[in-house]
């Protein structure tokens, strides 16, 4: 039963089998995506904005990078003011 319900939505799906609380993406990393895609992205993320009030009234989200240790770690893709150049195949050299 439960796992029927993990098969019928794509967001768990997505998640896979992580414990994971957020979807935490660079904004780098998105802005290296092509124009039509953030296009897309961006009507989805008003979407999200006019469906559900979801922010935070008060505060903000901060991420950081940490290592296997528990240990906060340079972040290449921190800057998006200058991001590193992205290769738009997976597994190609950044």
């Amino acid at each position: 039963m439960a796992e029927d319900l993990f098969l019928e939505c794509p967001i768990h799906r997505w998640f896979e089998l992580s414990y994971a609380q957020y979807l935490t993406i660079p904004r780098s990393v998105l802005q290296a995506m092509p124009h039509e895609w953030k296009k897309l992205f961006e009507a989805l993320l008003i979407e999200l904005d006019e469906t559900i009030d979801w922010r935070p009234k008060e505060g903000r989200y901060w991420c950081r990078l940490e290592d296997g240790n528990g240990h906060f770690v340079a972040d290449k893709f921190g800057n998006y003011r200058h991001p590193v150049e992205m290769p738009f195949k997976k597994g190609e050299e950044i």
